[in-house]
Parts: C-alpha cells; structure tokens; sequence
C-alpha cells in the first residue's frame, strides 16, 4: 500500500491540507516541496463544521505556507453560499476558474439529490461517470490552471474547491501524470481525502439511514474509491492518449507551458518575486 499520509499539513483547522511535494516520478525526480498545494475551502469562522476554518489559532501557520497564487474551481453559487478565507489567510491573489458540475459542489448536489429522493443510488460508477463528464467538458479550465503553475513567479499556488476531493482531485491527478509519477501513486494520492476525512462518512452515513438511503453511498461520496479515478484515467487514456495529450490538444496547453510546469514543479525554478535560490 502507498503511504501519502506524510504530505498532510498538519494545520489546526484544517483537514485536507496537503503538499503535493515529494512524491516521486518513474525517472526518480521527486516533486518539490512547498510550491502546489491542495485543500479544501476555508471558511470564515462561524461557517459550518464540515469546512476548514480560518481562526486565531491557525492564522500565522496558514500565512507562513506562503502562498502567491489561489486557484478556486468552485462555482460562483459555492462562493456566494460559503466565501473562502484562504484570501484573507494568505494574502494570495485568487484566480477563479469555476467547474460548475455538480450544481452547488459534487458531494452537495449529490447528497440533496439523495435526500430529496430524486436519485436513488448512487455507487462509484455514478462518480466515475462524473468524472468522465468533467473531464469532456472542463479541459480548457484543466489546461489554464497548469498555466497558472507553469509560471514560476506564480507558485507557491494552492488549488482547491469545496471538499477538495472532486474537481481538486481531477486536476491534481492530472498534474501528477503529466509530470511522470506512476498510476498508483496518483490514485493513492486520489483515495488520501477519504482516509483524512473519516468522519465524513460516519455523519452522512448516519444521515442517510434516517432519511432510508443505504449508508453506503456515503463511502462513496467522502471516501475517494480508487476505482472511479482509475475509470477517469482510464477514459483519458482510451480518448485522448495520455493526461499530456488531454491537457495539450483537447485543453490548448502549449507544449512550451507543459515544459514550463515541469521545471517549475521538478526543478530548480525560481519562486516569486521575492525568493532566491543559492547556487548549489
């Protein structure tokens, strides 16, 4: 089994804060540290409980990552309904690049649905299918984030969404394969916020045997099956080549910008305006 677990940041008040540093490629070059992260959203104190909350507490660690650059994949209704801290907690500049597929945020829309009795199921072939949507319809969005992180002055970035597992995931996964990192790596990688988050599971479940839906959906909705990412990876491979080819031909990265983004992750790129690198 793959341990990711060690590129958790372990800030309190969050859950799913994470590092996509030091994982390694199949060529042996290992991602740098400190220059793409993921989370989720953080809230504003007194939002509800299921989200990272920026606080006292936190403030200092959270402003100490860094971060230049803020990519938020929510959709404008996700916004509105929960602002995002992350701003205010890092000083970032915010870049928003909305994936609307799933209404309010996937696990949200789903969970309503759910609720409401217009679904009745929902298993991890409905997520893979869902991903596979996601993926034919958002390249151009897929794309514009790596150019984002392909510009050296930009990073150190942090991407997220709403649970940081869907949309996140997707263009995390992406990344990871664009720059070399095996398959299983970057499922591993995938299935890490279901094993952060646990408690997830044990309040919708809870919530859906109340309202007659099979507690089971809500390990597939918070607790990242491998299988739907290895479907999703699985299409791109079957439709478009490979991630590189998805981000390149269906998605309009320049293979100069796919370079770029390369360096900027796995070597020795210059970070920021204000950061200088000694000659080894």
């Amino acid at each position: 089994m793959i341990d990711l677990s060690g590129t958790r940041i372990p800030i309190p008040g969050t859950s799913n804060l994470r590092d996509v540093g030091g994982i390694a490629t199949t060529d042996g070059r290992t991602i740098a540290s400190g220059r793409l992260l993921r989370s989720e959203v953080l809230a504003h104190a007194g939002a509800a409980s299921v989200h990272s909350i920026w606080s006292d507490v936190n403030a200092e660690e959270l402003r100490a990552l860094g971060v230049l650059t803020l990519i938020d994949l929510r959709s404008d209704t996700e916004v509105e309904r929960t602002p995002s801290a992350w701003t205010s907690a890092t000083g970032a500049r915010v870049v928003y690049l909305p994936i609307p597929e799933g209404g309010e945020g996937t696990d949200t829309h789903y969970v309503g649905q759910l609720l409401s009795g217009a679904r009745t199921k929902f298993d991890a072939d409905d997520m893979a299918a869902f991903y596979r949507e996601c993926l034919d319809r958002r390249a151009g969005v897929f794309a514009t984030a790596c150019r984002i992180i392909a510009t050296a002055d930009n990073l150190p970035v942090l991407v997220h969404c709403s649970a940081g597992k869907d949309r996140t995931g997707l263009l995390i996964a992406l990344i990871l394969e664009a720059l070399g990192v095996p398959r299983a790596t970057v499922v591993a990688d995938y299935t890490l916020t279901g094993i952060l988050r646990p408690n997830r599971v044990h309040d919708f479940g809870e919530m859906f045997r109340e309202a007659g839906v099979s507690a089971e959906v809500a390990r597939v909705l918070f607790e990242t099956p491998a299988i739907a990412m290895e479907a999703a990876l699985s299409h791109v491979d079957d439709v478009y080549g490979s991630a590189t080819d998805y981000l390149v031909n269906a998605g309009g990265l320049l293979p100069a910008e796919l370079d770029s983004m390369r360096e900027a992750l796995l070597g020795a790129a210059h970070l920021g305006a204000t950061t200088t690198t000694t000659p080894a």
